[in-house]
């Protein structure tokens, strides 16, 4: 353990014995569920899912694996960031690719984007259309404002369509009748971190609504390299630039439901996100040191009629709108010099490119993106042994931005969508979810990804599941357009490094599924085993192609990464996850997931040769063979809470800026302690995270370290 970690647990210790002898305030207690223990707290808890099916449905009887996290779980892992509350899932991959772009994926298959996992808040999908993935840090979402996250640990395309490839992450806030009250936050760690959050929420007549403001700062990880260890895979040290990666983060979240009648409501959501992001590396000339100037919100209205307990009508609007500005300027020649490693006189440019002089050139990083979607949504029951939901919608996107395309113009794509799922109990303790997604597409045109799923009850705390589905990713419309190049201002091309591929076909996954859910309310125990295979297909990657014809070579060296369909994978394992909760406030689960992996993708080509002679890559490390993670919290007397999460990683690649890394493990400890005084709710909490050694997170320059931070948090009525 280093001498921060040990300095981190000192004041971890520290603040515990204080919390517990502090006679300033009177410690309350606190009206919840911790009220009842063993197993009437086990019982009162039957796990429910909405988002396997888009129906409300007890755990045994989903047609997939789903892991819940709750409210209280998401306070005591002590997270910043929402990935990080994935490491709580088994299979899941957290890496931070930069301070403020994290990447989390199930069974690996991942870059910076993250592109084959669907994540959805409160039913709107934020899944980026013009890069793909989820760009967390730019979400008009505090982590606080979840109230739970339920996730699908396999493709669910049948319900929410293409891109819920290797899974789907439904994040459910709160419901503004949930607050009452205004709260104020105010934390702060090493790293220059800094965070302040106002939270307030009422009810008007028959208006309830809660509203938040935050505003965050971080430096993100170290700007330097000495102190990285080496890499397990070479055994070298990195000596690249160091990042440039901090950022500055202002939001808003507003939710608001108006009840119109006993049976009608809207409901009205909002968020705002800006502010700044460093980017670039130190002494970097094409990635010199810069702002990302981030604007980005969101607008959702949703209309409900319930008709009964199981009947309901839905609709939903959403509009997304997000602008990065970004740009670096740098004379050619400098640019020239830095990619080759040797002097290059601005005299040597026209030589290259007669009539054509050394130049301020132009890199332009923006990018633009804006969503509308509408969508309908039935939920009825056919009879006393069957329930359906059904539903259809459209959207349409548009994007920009002139240094990724190389043109003006705004690229837009509209896609329509119909589905179905149906829920039937043939026999007494038979569950049989049929379900398919229809799209069409402006990109790729019509497909279909069905399900079908047997659920078998062997005891009311024990059932088996059997299921197979299949599922698509579109291409991103970067993957089809991409045009990155460096030009001259009158558009003459100098270099020309990526490359889109209009004729791509989707991604195709199919995947079987046999799962196993038991519970042991003699214990207050959960076991959940999952049996899997997976068979992908058509894997979108971006090889490289030489030669690509270019003069000064000063990005590509000779080669363009050029995006086409290449190779397949097929993945076995099982997954366990173990969870003994006897109370709210108490748990202890245990996570393992194992992985095997087979198969190659092109890595290099050249269209003069013979397909036989290109160089093709093995992708049988893209996926981590190990996965755990272990979590444990508790409230001691006093009202203080305690709890530790640990996630360990096998060896494993990250794509695209990525890099092979071995092995990492990390442990995070958090203590609370809550009290009330003249009628206010408060709490201090100690959060260390990483208490281990320090490791390298997505590529090798990314050292992270010991990082603790001391959060207050006062609730007044």
């Amino acid at each position: 353990m280093n001498k921060h970690a040990i300095r981190s647990v000192h004041c971890l210790v520290l603040a515990l014995s204080l919390s517990t002898s502090t006679p300033l305030f009177a410690a309350a207690a606190e009206p919840q569920l911790s009220e009842l223990a063993g197993e009437d707290y086990f019982f009162a808890q039957v796990p429910v899912v909405l988002s396997a099916t888009r129906l409300a449905q007890p755990q045994f009887e989903a047609p997939a694996a789903v892991t819940v996290i709750d409210r209280t779980m998401i306070e005591a892992s002590g997270a910043l960031d929402i990935p990080d509350l994935l490491r709580l899932v088994p299979g899941f991959q957290v890496g931070h690719a930069k301070g403020h772009t994290a990447a989390a994926t199930y069974h690996g298959l991942a870059d910076e984007h993250a592109r084959r996992m669907q994540v959805l808040v409160d039913g709107r999908p934020v899944y980026g259309p013009a890069l793909g993935g989820v760009r967390w840090t730019d979400l008009p979402l505090d982590i606080k404002d979840i109230d739970r996250i339920e996730v699908v640990r396999g493709p669910n395309a049948a319900a929410y369509g293409s891109n819920s490839f290797l899974g789907a992450i439904n994040i459910i806030t709160q419901h503004p009748s949930q607050m009452d009250g205004t709260e104020v936050s105010l934390a702060g760690g090493n790293k220059d971190f800094r965070k302040g959050l106002l939270r307030h929420g009422n009810r008007l007549d028959k208006l309830d609504y809660r509203m938040t403001l935050g505003y965050r700062r971080d430096d993100g990880f170290e700007s330097r390299t000495d102190i990285a260890p080496p890499d397990p895979a070479s055994g070298l040290v990195s000596a690249r630039d160091p990042l440039n990666d901090g950022m500055r983060v202002s939001l808003f979240n507003f939710r608001g439901e108006y009840q119109l009648t006993n049976t009608d409501s809207v409901e009205l959501l909002a968020g705002y996100n800006g502010g700044p992001r460093s980017e670039g590396r130190f002494d970097g000339i094409v990635e010199a040191p810069r702002n990302r100037e981030v604007q980005s919100h969101f607008e959702q209205l949703v209309w409900r009629r319930s008709h009964s307990a199981d009947e309901e009508t839905r609709v939903q609007f959403y509009h997304t709108y997000m602008r990065h500005r970004e740009r670096t300027e740098a004379l050619l020649s400098d640019i020239a010099s830095d990619a080759l490693g040797m002097p290059v006189p601005p005299i040597a440019i026209g030589l290259f490119f007669p009539g054509q002089t050394d130049e301020l050139t132009v890199t332009d990083y923006s990018v633009f993106e804006e969503r509308y979607d509408i969508e309908f949504q039935n939920n009825f029951r056919l009879s006393p042994q069957a329930r359906m939901v059904w539903g259809t919608g459209a959207r349409f996107d548009r994007v920009g931005g002139d240094g990724w395309y190389s043109r003006d113009d705004y690229i837009e794509n509209q896609l329509y969508r119909l589905f179905g799922n149906l829920e039937w109990h043939p026999y007494q303790n038979g569950t049989l979810n049929l379900g398919t997604m229809l799209e069409q597409s402006g990109q790729i045109g019509f497909q279909v990804s069905p399900r079908i799923a047997l659920n078998h009850q062997l005891h009311k705390n024990h059932g088996l599941r059997l299921g197979v589905s299949r599922a698509y990713r579109l291409p991103t419309i970067y993957e089809d357009n991409a045009d990155g190049a460096i030009r001259f201002q009158d558009g003459e091309l100098i270099d020309q490094y990526i490359l889109g591929n209009t004729d791509l076909d989707p991604e195709r996954i199919t995947s079987y599924e046999l799962g196993y859910l038991g519970r042991f309310p003699s214990i207050n125990t959960t076991l959940d085993i999952k049996l899997f295979h997976d068979k992908l297909d058509d894997r979108i990657a971006a090889p490289k192609k030489y030669p690509y014809p270019s003069e000064l070579n000063v990005v590509s060296d000779g080669r363009i990464f050029y995006h086409t369909n290449s190779g397949q994978l097929s993945t076995n394992g099982v997954e366990i996850a173990l969870n003994y909760r006897p109370e709210k406030r108490t748990m202890l689960g245990l996570n393992w997931a194992y992985a095997k992996a087979k198969g190659t993708a092109l890595d290099s080509f050249q269209d003069s040769l013979s397909p036989a002679d290109w160089q093709y890559e093995d992708l049988s490390e893209d996926v981590p063979r190990h996965t755990y993670s272990a979590f444990a919290m508790h409230r001691l007397p006093g009202q203080v809470d305690v709890s530790a999460l640990y996630n360990k990683v096998s060896r494993m690649k990250w794509l695209g800026n990525g890099d092979r890394l071995g092995p990492q493990d990390r442990l995070d400890l958090r203590v609370a302690k809550h009290m009330l005084t003249n009628g206010m709710r408060s709490s201090i909490a100690l959060v260390v995270q990483n208490v281990l050694d320090e490791y390298l997170e997505f590529r090798d320059e990314n050292v992270f370290d010991t990082r603790a931070y001391v959060e207050l948090t006062i609730g007044l009525p």
